[in-house]
């Protein structure tokens, strides 16, 4: 009996081909992942200007506390009565974020670099402490890619809640 005389036979083969079909795929988006991670470059517009951090991108993969646009836009971390708030900055992060790095560090400003675990993605994060206000004002945003699926929003909530505002 011929493939085209047994019904079960075709499908099969048709499914077969169709699995065959999504695990080449599937491999060919990891492969650009991985590509796009790898290659992403720290951008240039980093570190404080005139006393500010950045503006935000129009891609939905930034937050700030200083921005305008309401769809970015966060409370600035209260530090209020806190001895030294950079350092228990540092602290919150690098307790709460075992794949963070920083990049830079001055007196009222640190960059860090928030490696993701498996495609290895990094998001860069800045802070920059306002003394007079009491706060820490940040500025989180992902290197590729459109949508960060609220990665980012959800880093700062989590470093707020581990400074304790």
């Amino acid at each position: 009996m011929s493939e085209s005389q047994n019904p079960s036979i075709a499908r099969g083969s048709i499914l077969r081909r169709v699995i065959r079909k999504v695990i080449v795929l599937s491999t060919i988006a990891v492969v650009g992942l991985v590509v796009l991670s790898v290659t992403a470059v720290r951008p240039a517009h980093l570190g404080v200007r005139n006393g500010k951090l950045s503006p935000v991108s129009d891609s939905p993969n930034c937050v700030s506390s200083t921005t305008e646009k309401a769809s970015f836009a966060m409370e600035p971390i209260g530090v209020a009565g806190l001895d030294q708030p950079m350092e228990k900055l540092k602290d919150a992060i690098e307790e709460t974020f075992p794949r963070a790095k920083l990049v830079t560090e001055e007196e009222s400003y640190l960059h860090y670099e928030f490696t993701s675990l498996i495609f290895r993605f990094v998001d860069d994060g800045e802070f920059l402490l306002d003394e007079e206000g009491s706060v820490i004002n940040f500025r989180s945003s992902s290197r590729v890619g459109y949508s960060d699926m609220g990665a980012n929003r959800k880093r700062i909530e989590s470093i707020r809640a581990a400074m304790g505002d």
